[in-house]
């Protein structure tokens, strides 16, 4: 635009001069075009620019890490007049990491038609991501002058975490679901802590479930149904901190959300109800979720989404431990992309879990011995690149 700017005022006093030079009609004629056409293109571009639309079309809502993804955006000039430039500028920002990324691309729309520019992006992290329309500027014919039509089109796509196919081990130790905190409202179970229902005797009922008491009182046999547990009061407790000592900070973050997805949705799909909590830097607290239906799992990833990095490592566990200190668990699993001696230290002495697990999300750096060497804690060491030989060692 600059450089046109130049060309015309060149010309501009190359037209001035000629008309010294040569004192004629003719000569005052091209100078005068020569001044006028400029405000003709102003006038057109005024004109044109009035009649621009634009839409922006999202192949799809949700995706994964490092998959392609269309964002499309449809220009309409509903004009006589064709534009030889329009410039659309998008802007794609990761809220949960704070990374922005800017497109640009040029291109011409003819009279009353609809051109359309496609762009295939894919997102190295996960997180929401808002794709915005910022701005389209459109040029007059030799790019003396522009006008920008600002939008506010956004949409959200979703780059969820990926799901690890897992089998870890399930402790189905007597004890190890004692501490339930709730039973089924529509299915009995085996657990007598808890009776369901009452009801009269059926033929091939075990003896010792016989109610004496009401049987007495109704001169009628009457049976005790003991409760289903649906909540073994496990918890993940997981941080999705920024690691200022390692390069690979974010894919660490990555493989931490991986990790505490694929077990919580193992659990989910074998109908073991759990909590599973981590830190809200922008709410400065621990957000716990019990995950029990495919809609808490949902509402889970969103509410994750919308919290944010941190860059105190260890928010997540020092607020648990806090907001939990009344609190048993039959199992707390623990993930993290640090570690430090101290930190594991007030891990293996919790005396509110039955049983603790350390899951440290590794680069391939070298792990402390006192990682290593542990009778207190279940230590498990993941790889960020694959989850799933390590996550199939945790035990639920």
């Amino acid at each position: 635009m600059i450089k046109s700017k130049i060309i015309y005022l060149i010309l501009l006093a190359c037209m001035i001069l000629f008309y010294i030079l040569f004192i004629d009609s003719m000569s005052l004629l091209i100078l005068i075009l020569t001044v006028v056409f400029p405000f003709l293109q102003l006038f057109i571009l005024m004109r044109v620019s009035r009649n621009i639309t634009a839409v922006l079309d999202i192949g799809c809502s949700t995706t994964e890490r490092n998959v392609p993804t269309r964002i499309a955006v449809r220009l309409k000039n509903h004009s006589i007049l064709p534009v030889s430039c329009a410039v659309v500028s998008l802007q794609i920002t990761n809220t949960l990491t704070n990374e922005t990324q800017s497109l640009t691309t040029m291109l011409p729309v003819a009279s009353d038609n609809e051109q359309s520019i496609k762009f295939s992006v894919s997102y190295a992290h996960c997180g929401m991501i808002k794709v915005s329309l910022k701005s389209i500027r459109v040029y007059d014919y030799i790019k003396l002058f522009s006008k920008v039509i600002n939008y506010s089109c956004t949409y959200d796509i979703a780059v969820v975490p990926t799901l690890t196919a897992v089998t870890p081990a399930v402790d189905t130790a007597p004890g190890a679901m004692n501490d339930n905190e709730e039973f089924s409202k529509i299915k009995a179970g085996d657990d007598c802590s808890e009776i369901f229902n009452i009801r009269e005797y059926v033929y091939g009922d075990k003896i010792n479930r016989i109610h004496w008491n009401l049987t007495t009182k109704l001169d009628e046999l009457m049976v005790k149904e003991y409760s289903l547990p649906v909540s073994s009061q496990i918890i993940i407790v997981f941080e999705f901190c920024r690691d200022s000592s390692s390069e690979n900070s974010m894919e660490k973050n990555d493989a931490s959300l991986d990790a505490a997805m694929s077990l919580s949705y193992f659990m989910l799909a074998n109908n073991i109800t759990h909590k599973i909590a981590w830190y809200d830097p922008n709410q400065k607290m621990l957000h716990t979720e019990k995950i029990g239906s495919e809609i808490d799992f949902s509402a889970f990833l969103s509410a994750v989404f919308s919290s944010g990095t941190y860059d105190d490592i260890f928010s997540a566990f020092i607020h648990s431990k806090a907001e939990n200190s009344d609190a048993h668990f039959s199992n707390v699993i623990y993930i993290s992309p640090v570690l430090s001696d101290e930190l594991f230290h007030n891990f293996t002495v919790l005396n509110n879990a039955e049983r603790k697990t350390y899951l440290y999300i590794n680069d391939g750096s070298e792990v402390p011995e006192y990682f290593r060497d542990t009778d207190s804690a279940y230590a498990v060491e993941a790889d960020c690149g694959d989850l799933s030989e390590s996550l199939n060692r945790v035990i639920i």
